[in-house]
């Protein structure tokens, strides 16, 4: 089946690579959420494949429209004066006149060998006939079977009332062979929720998708899909933390990815560095993407350690600060994905994957999930620093339900002892790896993380039954003070 592109590569593939010729689809959706500019574009997208168009207007005068869409680099002027495309103004029809206005469009396709139309808007022709089964017959034989017979591919434009969820009148479902609904978003993140209704003949994806509108127009942007079947490797990855690797047996297994999780300031920013700057020194191109802080930021980290940050850039450190209230998740795993096709790291690590908790928290798990499908896809090794809360001594992971992602598990944690607080170290989780489960005490020098060894907190334990040991003492005195209290005034009482 010959299908039409819609102009829109990420609106095609939630229709099996676009629409069946010969179609009738309608565009519905409320005012402002892009039902003009993706006519546009599919219009557009004939005009450069040497496929005549027309646009019939109901409410848009022509130089409005060019204005509108050259905002968006499409040139329909040009296209207008090689006699490719037609703009056909015909705001001014009146109800009886409706007839004489379809002969029109009809005449206009004929003369111009047009095989892509847009008919704007579907719900100002319903407003022309007065008995709905006149309206039926008419676009039914009109939209239908002429402009089919001619061979031509239309979509219809319709208006939905903000705050209606219906599509309009009940006609469009008979008339129409594929429905593409725009709903306005939440945010400035998530401005254009695209669904795809029905699409004759055409395995259609029915996920709500993010859609924006750019300087390039209309962007509709793909769900990471998710799959099993990724490659494994023997291969082990140094992590650069001084320590570590012989107690994992050499270091990382390749592809895997690794969960970094503690409290604030424990040093968990400080593992990521170390260890995408050991791949980047030995060769390996790395992406450090942070969620939270700017790029200097996390320079000026750098330095403190004793990193070069000019040479890493140099050998191939790249630095990616994103700003995730202004982006969905499925346009940052988008933007990240065209990044490491570009880069062609073989690290990265995301700081911190919390970041999407204020926004996203009941999506958390799925959203997980599609990174680290997009990370094993392209064979990265990859670390996930999470932000969690330490109560007491508790061994606190995340409420976000997302730790069985991870094929690697490394928790963080603050001790006190001697009238200090210390670090540890416990490594919860490592895929295919026999590794220390001791407690390990580490600490944060000029030159990074280094671990110390086992734990010894005998005296923090010490410290812990003494101080025990004084509150019972205090707890006993306080008693002892109420009861003698206590007898005192009974005496007087008596």
């Amino acid at each position: 089946m010959e299908r039409l592109s819609t102009g829109i590569s990420g609106l095609d593939d939630l229709i099996e690579g676009g629409i069946p010729k010969g179609s009738t689809v309608l565009v519905a959706g409320n005012p402002g959420t892009g039902k003009t500019i993706l006519t546009a574009h599919f219009l557009y997208d004939g005009l450069i494949k040497n496929e005549n168009a027309i646009y019939v207007s109901f409410s848009e005068a022509k130089d409005q429209f060019f204005v509108n869409t050259e905002r968006f680099e499409m040139d329909f002027r040009k296209f207008q004066h090689q006699n490719k495309f037609s703009f056909l103004d015909l705001s001014s029809f009146t109800e009886d006149g409706i007839q004489d206005a379809l002969e029109e469009v009809l005449a206009t396709i004929k003369e111009t060998n047009a095989k892509r139309i847009v008919i704007d808007s579907f719900s100002a022709i319903l407003q022309s006939f007065q008995n709905i089964n006149e309206a039926r017959i008419a676009l039914h034989v009109v939209l239908g079977k002429m402009l089919r017979g001619e061979g031509v591919t239309n979509m219809l434009i319709a208006e939905v009332p903000i705050g209606s969820n219906n599509i309009g009148s009940g006609i469009e479902e008979f008339v129409a062979d594929g429905i593409i609904k725009l709903e306005h978003g939440n945010d400035n993140a998530i401005p254009i929720i695209v669904k795809i209704i029905k699409m004759r003949s055409t395995a259609i994806d029915r996920q709500p998708h993010v859609g924006v509108i750019k300087k390039s127009g209309m962007i509709v942007f793909p769900k990471q899909s998710l799959q099993m079947d990724y490659n494994s490797y023997d291969t082990r990855i140094e992590t650069g933390i001084t320590g570590l690797d012989e107690r994992i047996q050499g270091g990382f297994l390749k592809g895997t990815t690794t969960a970094i999780i503690g409290a604030s300031g424990v040093g968990k920013t400080t593992f990521g560095l170390q260890f995408i700057a050991n791949g980047v020194i030995n060769g390996k191109r790395g992406i450090y993407c942070t969620l939270e802080e700017s790029s200097d930021e996390l320079q000026r980290a750098a330095i403190a350690y004793g990193y070069n940050i000019a040479e890493l850039k140099e050998k191939g450190l790249h630095i990616i600060p994103k700003i995730l209230e202004n982006q969905s998740p499925d346009e940052f795993m988008s933007d990240l994905e065209k990044l490491i096709i570009k880069i062609k790291p073989s690290r990265i690590v995301i700081d911190s994957l919390s970041a999407f908790e204020h926004q996203y928290k009941d999506q958390m798990y799925i959203i997980t999930k599609r990174i680290c499908n997009l990370i094993r896809k392209h064979q990265l090794t990859a670390m996930f620093i999470i932000l969690t809360t330490q109560y007491g001594d508790g061994l606190n992971l995340t409420d976000l339900g997302i730790s069985s992602l991870f094929h690697n598990i490394l928790l963080l944690r603050y001790v006190e002892a001697e009238y200090r607080m210390k670090r540890a170290m416990l490594i919860l989780k490592m895929r295919a790896t026999h590794h220390d489960q001791s407690i390990l005490e580490f600490v944060i020098t000029d030159n990074g993380i280094r671990i110390l060894g086992i734990a010894d907190f005998k005296a923090r334990e010490m410290e812990i039954r003494n101080r025990e040991n004084r509150e019972k003492k205090i707890k006993k005195q306080e008693l002892e003070t109420d009861i003698k209290n206590l007898d005192k005034n009974n005496l007087v009482s008596e």
